[in-house]
């Protein structure tokens, strides 16, 4: 029985960006493409047979540091 194995495709982007900084290169999104390399990086997972996920704690922690506007509009 093989055990499903998630990664999270945003974490990817931003160890990608690292590795190629090191190697002297610019590695920033492309203006006017919002999403295209989460998106990329989410169907390089696919293809390796990992599925892309955000970690719940990651996840959880990312919605508790943005302000809630319906909350602000009271």
């Amino acid at each position: 029985m093989t055990m499903t194995q998630y990664y999270d495709p945003q974490r990817l982007v931003r160890e990608v960006q690292s590795l190629l900084r090191t190697y002297g290169l610019t590695a920033e999104p492309v203006t006017g493409e919002p999403g295209l390399a989460e998106a990329g990086a989410g169907m390089l997972l696919r293809g390796l047979g990992i599925t892309p996920a955000l970690d719940g704690v990651d996840a959880l922690a990312r919605a508790m540091d943005k302000p809630w506007a319906e909350a602000d509009a009271r």
